[in-house]
Formats: structure tokens, C-alpha cells, sequence
């Protein structure tokens, strides 16, 4: 997740970046925004989402402080490796559907509007159209 996070920061930011040396030019390539804290903090399934990776969290803490009482500094850290690899993809299958229905409500209004770009709102300085609330409001009606 930090990895898809980090690819779509380093693209949201070049973008930005253009459209911040040449808003004529943004404009004209229809940019959005979107605030994608808050679309994600008003997805329907979020809190019980969040709630499975929480307990998939203290799960592997558990196996973790069981497996470990026995092990040397090197087996713990290797156990932990192996563990956190086990969580971080459990996590990644957890969050991958909202994601996709994120992208695609996102796609979905940005075509709407004729815009050519959308990047997130925090790096938006001027001449973006902000399209959070049609997006909440496409992904709550899917």
C-alpha cells in the first residue's frame, strides 16, 4: 500500500508542479482534485475494514510474542519479517477493493467533468476543479 501511495504521490506532485509553472495550461487540460482522506473517511466499508486489519494486526502480534518467546535475536527478527510480509499483504487485499472502487468512481466523474487530470487535493495550489464530493457521492451510489 505505502508503495502505491508513494507512486501516486511522486505523479500527483509532478503534475502539480506543471500546473503550478503553467496554469493557462492546466486549465485548459481540465485538472481536478480530490481530497482522498475524505473520500476514504466516508467510504461505506471503511470501519469495517479497518476493523479486519486491526484484528489481523493483533493476530499477528499474538503469533508474534507466542512464536518468539524461544528465539534468538535473529529468529525473532526473521519471524517478524515473515509475520510483517503475512500482514502487509493481508492488508493490501483488505484495502485493494476500496481502492478499485475509489479509481474507478474518480475515472467516472473526471470523464463527466471532460477533465484530463486529477490529483490530490493537497498539492492542488490553483486553478484545479475540486471533485471530492462527486466522487463520494459516485462511490456511495455503487
Amino acid at each position: 500500500m505505502n508503495k502505491f501511495f508513494s507512486i501516486v504521490f511522486a505523479a500527483v506532485f509532478a503534475i502539480s508542479i506543471y500546473a503550478f509553472y503553467s496554469p493557462a495550461q492546466a486549465s485548459a487540460a481540465g485538472l481536478g482534485s480530490i481530497n482522498l482522506g475524505e473520500v476514504l473517511a466516508s467510504y461505506p466499508d471503511m470501519q469495517t475494514t479497518n476493523a479486519a486489519i486491526d484484528l489481523e494486526r493483533q493476530k499477528t502480534q499474538d503469533e508474534f510474542n507466542k512464536k518468539s518467546a524461544s528465539l534468538d535475536d535473529k529468529g525473532k527478527k526473521d519471524l517478524f519479517d515473515q509475520l510483517n510480509q503475512k500482514l502487509s499483504d493481508r492488508q493490501n487485499e483488505l484495502i485493494k477493493p476500496i481502492r478499485d472502487n475509489i479509481q474507478k468512481a474518480v475515472e467516472a466523474v473526471a470523464k463527466e467533468k471532460g477533465l484530463d487530470y486529477v490529483i490530490d487535493a493537497s498539492v492542488a495550489i490553483y486553478g484545479a476543479e475540486d471533485i471530492t464530493k462527486d466522487v463520494i457521492a459516485k462511490v456511495n451510489a455503487q
